[in-house]
């Protein structure tokens, strides 16, 4: 049945493989640049990672229909490949003070590959499987981003820390050169459906004022999860890198796996409101975090944010796009409001916590 859906095999497997490796690469390097910087410069530093990231990201994303068209997935893969196997080698030449901005080019890189990756899947499946596939292809990105943290830190534990930048860089040339290989050579012409300039983005805002702090705290606590939280729980229990791995892919595993339930809920017994108490709850739990030193309370908040972001991001995504007066608009507002929180909370809750 699977092999019936999909109609570009070439497209389908480097979209497949590709959310595989790389997250798994990620998963190994991302958290020992957040503990690096957190040990040279502070937390306030590991809040400018994610600001960096997110800003770049959200830049390259812009440019990403108009590169597709004019040069092959092949070409336009390898670039974003390219520059996110450069930022790690400037990793490992740089001190902690610089790596804010070589996590411009890290993202930037994402901002160009993923979007790419999202595209080579839509179009390697039958058009009645997309949305089926792209939640299976989101959902093994974030089993592969848990995967690495393990890895890494068995890497750590049998050659030493100061191997992963090593592994990370070695893992991406090879695949950059298996991509060259696997990758289809074909220009993808996408969809148009007419610019989204930032003033329809903010009038459209009006129609849904209800959501918008809502909007701002699932964004910022997502944000929160990429780097800032992994770097505050060392500093909250005190454990190493390896370990620190471990407990935060277990709750990954677990956060990941209710929020799968909760949407079940949502989906087929129409729970909306139960799910969206039980969420908001869970994403508010991270308050709690500065008055607790506890491994286990600790790890069971991050669950319950992990939890709560998975499960409110689509439903706030389908809330504003019946709300708003196209759903592309109402789409492209969330997310863009979403990014900015995720960019500008770790370093304001960085920021009041030095003033404080």
């Amino acid at each position: 049945m699977v092999f019936g859906v999909i109609v570009d095999g070439r497209s389908f497997y480097t979209a497949v493989l590709s959310v595989v490796v790389v997250m798994i690469v990620s998963g190994i390097v991302s958290p020992h640049i957040s503990i690096k910087v957190l040990e040279a410069n502070g937390l306030l530093w590991v809040s400018l990672l994610t600001l960096g990231f997110m800003s770049a990201r959200a830049f390259s994303s812009i440019l990403h229909a108009e590169l597709y068209e004019l040069l092959s997935a092949r070409v336009t893969g390898s670039i974003g490949l390219g520059f996110i196997l450069l930022s790690y080698i400037l990793y490992s030449i740089s001190p902690p003070i610089l790596y804010p901005a070589i996590k411009l080019l890290e993202g930037f890189s994402a901002g160009l590959f993923w979007p790419l990756m999202q595209t080579l899947l839509v179009v390697g499946v039958d058009k009645n499987w997309r949305s089926r596939w792209l939640s299976i292809y989101f959902l093994v990105g974030n089993i592969s981003g848990y995967a690495g943290y393990q890895i890494g830190s068995l890497i750590i534990q049998f050659w030493g820390s100061d191997k992963i930048l090593y592994t990370g860089i070695i893992i991406g040339l090879i695949y950059l050169l298996l991509y060259i290989i696997i990758s289809p050579s074909t220009r993808y012409s996408v969809e148009k459906r007419g610019k989204i300039s930032f003033k329809t983005i903010l009038w459209e805002t009006r129609r849904i004022p209800a959501l918008i702090p809502l909007v701002f705290l699932v964004g910022g606590v997502n944000g929160l999860l990429k780097d800032y939280l992994f770097a505050y729980a060392k500093v909250l229990t005190g454990y190493s890198e390896a370990v620190l791995r471990n407990y935060w892919s277990i709750a990954g595993y677990i956060g990941l796996t209710l929020s799968i339930l909760f949407s079940h809920m949502l989906e087929a017994q129409g729970h909306t409101k139960t799910v969206l108490v039980i969420s908001i709850t869970a994403i508010l739990s991270v308050i709690i975090l500065p008055i607790t030193t506890n491994p286990v309370i600790v790890f069971t908040i991050i669950t319950l944010c992990i939890i709560g972001t998975r499960t409110l991001r689509p439903i706030l995504r389908g809330l504003a796009s019946n709300k708003t007066s196209k759903p592309e608009i109402g789409i492209a507002l969330i997310n863009s409001l979403a990014n900015i929180s995720a960019g500008i909370t770790p370093f304001l809750i960085a920021l009041v916590s030095i003033i404080i």
